[in-house]
């Protein structure tokens, strides 16, 4: 009974794995807009968000393409807050629309550039890394992306303080580890399948 355990235990472990690389990979772009909430007096002195004021999509393309941009109909983003602009967090934001739950978790971040005269031309510009994942219609392996936040002063925008958000990202196949990996899963199944009918 115990050898017919163990063959399942590996059996089940190569069955997730097939699954694992039936998953899509992400590619293509999606974007946001809306208003923050920054901890500074300006965007030119600002180290993060305390809050967001009715973020939505306004950019897709690629595996996005689905989801409808600005201004109809609004798709609304939930983002986390508070945000440092030299940190992580996970989810930062998660979109849902037609079926689809995309998520996306910030890994690092950090300031490119920030400067203008606070009040009157101050901005910020901050970078990162993270990975975004999705689910429902299409199963969405995990993907890493690059992406770009910005946000400058109400005297620039004529109105409260916004932000753009972008996400970049593309499919880079990593076929020889997922392959190795499958292998080496079917591989065990075979030799213990071997050991028990001897």
């Amino acid at each position: 009974m115990k050898k017919m355990m163990k063959f399942a235990g590996v059996a089940a472990l190569a069955l997730a794995l097939s699954q694992t690389l039936q998953a899509t990979t992400i590619s293509g772009n999606i974007g946001f807009t809306g208003g923050a909430v920054l901890n500074g007096s300006s965007a030119a002195n600002a180290t993060g968000v305390t809050s967001w004021i009715s973020p939505v999509v306004n950019l897709v393309s690629g595996s996005f393409a689905t989801i409808p941009t600005t201004p109809s109909p609004t798709v609304p983003v939930t983002f986390a807050a508070p945000w440092s602009f030299n940190s992580g967090a996970s989810p930062f934001w998660t979109v849902t629309y037609g079926g689809e739950t995309f998520i996306f978790n910030l890994l690092a971040s950090s300031i490119t550039a920030q400067g203008g005269t606070p009040g009157v031309s101050g901005f910020v510009i901050v970078n990162g890394t993270g990975t975004v994942s999705g689910s429902g219609n299409i199963t969405y392996a995990p993907t890493a992306m690059s992406w770009s936040f910005t946000s400058q002063d109400p005297a620039v925008t004529h109105g409260p303080e916004t932000f753009t958000f972008s996400a970049s990202a593309s499919a880079i196949p990593d076929g020889a580890s997922t392959a190795m990996l499958l292998g080496l899963a079917l591989s065990s199944v075979a030799l213990l399948k071997r050991k028990f009918m001897a």
